[in-house]
């Protein structure tokens, strides 16, 4: 079974991600060069999968299943499990954010943790700076300790395959850079405390029927490109009163934007680990690994009704004190004038903040 299913059918093409065997991916001297630039290189979806991981299937369905039965814990019990100092970037989060209307998104609950560190740092001048990457792990500790487990063994899989990924990232882009300033990916991300994860659920389709929200491609989540470096996703899971069922809706799922402009749908098998390029790492290999902006498109119709949806993404990023060496010739964010400089990645992601308030306000 894959990400989607063949119920209907929709006008955008559906792809099929670049899959690489985890056979092949954990060996050093492999050369998976092809299959890297066919997936993010600049002609491709900026995204690729892993197939046969070890012990992954029984880790995501692990934690995607404690997805409903967080999100159904007493509202007083998730506004403990709230942090507003890191602006909900740790814990709990559920009608922070805005869907592209500019309402708040009621469509979806989070859980965002640092699988690998539950305290960053202890210094407060930097948990003030930079609080979405420096503050601490809050669990459901009574309410729901598997939580704390599942999180942890999964976030931690995907990071040590993501290094082998960004291991053979980094061989494909010695061939073209050969001076590489910041001793790529895998330095970058192995030395990183920043790495976060985001456990999603998506509330049943009948508590927001008749929303204008669902009928637009990024129904469930709205046009970005990831900024940090490498994103580890996972296959949805989709449940029905709690039994589980194939995703209601072909039109459903991940749509990409290439580099010609065309959107297309893409999918991957429920077994597979995803892995999608940062605008971090586009930017730092000189354009040879590209970042490709993304959506997420509710499942709709009578088929989707009482129907939730539980998936997880880990977000790998630098540290918020590495120095990023920023090439003379970037795609993105020229505004920022960026070239042959040299910031810290909390410095840029402030640079990036600043740049979105100000366009938002």
């Amino acid at each position: 079974m894959s990400c989607s299913s063949s119920s209907s059918e929709t006008s955008v093409p559906t792809l099929r991600t670049v899959t690489i065997p985890y056979s092949e991916l954990k060996e050093k001297d492999v050369d998976l060069s092809s299959k890297i630039e066919e997936g993010f290189g600049p002609n491709g979806l900026g995204i690729l999968s892993i197939t046969d991981v070890p012990g992954f299937s029984l880790l995501r369905r692990s934690l995607l299943n404690l997805s409903p039965r967080l999100a159904s814990l007493p509202e007083e019990m998730k506004k403990e499990l709230e942090d507003p100092s890191t602006r909900y970037n740790f814990g709990w989060s559920h009608g922070k954010e805005k869907l592209e209307s500019g309402k708040p998104d009621i469509l979806k609950g989070s859980y965002y943790a640092n699988p690998i560190l539950d305290v960053p740092t202890t210094d407060e001048h930097l948990i003030q700076r930079y609080p979405s990457y420096c503050g601490s792990n809050i669990w459901p500790n009574y309410a729901l300790p598997e939580l704390e487990v599942a999180f942890k063994a999964l976030g931690k899989l995907i990071l040590d395959v993501g290094l082998m990924v960004a291991y053979h990232c980094d061989q494909y882009v010695s061939k073209g850079m050969k001076d590489n300033e910041d001793g790529g990916l895998v330095k970058i991300l192995s030395s990183s405390r920043c790495h976060k994860g985001r456990l999603l659920y998506y509330f049943p389709a009948h508590q927001y029927d008749g929303s204008k929200d669902v009928d637009s491609m990024s129904s469930w989540c709205g046009w970005h490109t990831d900024h940090g470096s490498l994103t580890g996703l996972t296959c949805a899971l989709f449940k029905r009163d709690g039994v589980e069922i194939p995703c209601p809706d072909s039109a459903a799922g991940l749509y990409i934007r290439t580099r010609t402009d065309q959107i297309v749908k893409v999918i991957y098998g429920e077994d597979e680990l995803a892995y999608q390029i940062g605008e971090t790492t586009e930017i730092l290999s000189g354009g040879y690994l590209c970042a490709t902006p993304h959506c997420v498109r509710a499942p709709k119709g009578a088929a989707a009704s009482n129907v939730d949806r539980s998936t997880f993404a880990l977000f790998m990023q630098p540290d918020w004190d590495q120095k990023l060496n920023f090439p003379e010739e970037a795609r993105l964010h020229k505004e920022l004038k960026l070239a042959n400089s040299c910031l810290t990645f909390g410095e840029y992601t402030e640079k990036l903040l600043g740049k979105y308030y100000h366009s938002r306000s």
